[in-house]
């Protein structure tokens, strides 16, 4: 009696544990048709697998989640601690303790952020391509920044110095400045440029061309720019080369329209070139009309004509 029972318990036991495995891996009553087994691989049909997975500890023999009839597809384990996740044979994303290394292109989602831990939307990358910085860039000393055709288009030294391999372009009426004046320097669709304040330049000599008119150089008055004096060049016909250097005092230049005073010291008659001939009635002299008048050209035939019609007067006051 006692072994019946005994028996009858074992079976229960038995029994339950079929139930149980059969609950777990199948509907309760018989196994799921979405596993099976060999000796050394057990295969899930369209699996869902939650919570945490372990695997094997790096030895040899780790375990691999592949494809179904594709051995070369799969989550593969390695021996050196690594993780490699490997389409048609070629390990696209390949994982180890530190290092993340991709075989091929990373692509995020429009607009999406690549970043840290601290900073996870450090680099933005619009639908368009634009890759916007959330702060600096930093390139190594003497690094370069270009493109497919130029690699080294723009290179960065180690005291800042930038070194450009072309040509600079910036957008029309578009500006170069500095921390305290960002509109330093203003180029115009036309090319002219305009600076905001001083110009100096340090070699000595400033070269004024231009596109088939005089050279000209205007001086703008103090108030609003309302007025302007132009220094202009002599035009090409008269092939001038001349050289003219500026008064040593300081004064007032007057020109041929003007009515300034021009001192008597500015008038160096003994350096001039004597006439070299008797005088002649034709030859003229500088008079001051009226004294205090007007300045003007009078021939030496005057002097004849004033001795002439005032011989008496002239003869008393010369004594």
């Amino acid at each position: 009696m006692v072994l019946v029972i005994l028996l009858e318990s074992g079976g229960d036991k038995v029994n339950d544990n079929f139930v149980e495995i059969y609950t777990l891996l199948g509907t309760g009553s018989a196994l799921t048709s979405g596993i099976s087994a060999t000796s050394s691989v057990v295969s899930l049909a369209s699996p869902t697998i939650t919570g945490v997975t372990s695997f094997a500890d790096g030895s040899a023999g780790a375990p691999s989640i592949t494809n179904s009839g594709d051995t070369n597809t799969g989550i593969f384990f390695s021996a050196a601690d690594q993780v490699a996740i490997t389409t048609g044979g070629t390990a696209r994303l390949t994982v180890s303790s530190t290092v993340a290394t991709f075989a091929g292109n990373i692509i995020v989602a429009d607009d999406g952020d690549v970043g840290s831990a601290s900073a996870t939307d450090a680099i933005q990358i619009s639908s368009a391509g634009i890759v916007t910085f959330k702060d600096d860039i930093l390139i190594k000393d003497g690094g370069t920044i270009g493109v497919a055709s130029a690699a080294t288009a723009m290179t960065i030294s180690s005291a800042g110095i930038v070194t450009f391999v072309d040509d600079i372009l910036i957008k029309d009426a578009g500006t170069i400045g500095n921390a305290t004046t960002a509109a330093a320097i203003q180029i115009e669709a036309d090319g002219d440029i305009v600076l905001s304040d001083d110009l100096y330049i340090g070699g000595g000599l400033l070269d004024l061309k231009n596109e088939g008119s005089v050279s000209q150089i205007k001086l703008y008055c103090e108030s609003s720019n309302a007025h302007a004096q132009i220094l202009q060049s002599a035009p090409h016909s008269l092939a001038s080369s001349a050289v003219c250097v500026l008064p040593t005092a300081s004064g007032t230049l007057i020109g041929t329209g003007d009515t300034g005073t021009l001192p008597l010291a500015a008038i160096n008659i003994d350096g001039g070139t004597d006439i070299g001939a008797a005088l002649a009635t034709t030859d003229l002299i500088i008079v001051d009309d009226g004294a205090g008048g007007t300045n003007r050209k009078a021939a030496l035939s005057r002097v004849l004509t004033l001795t002439d019609s005032n011989a008496i007067a002239l003869s008393i006051a010369l004594g």
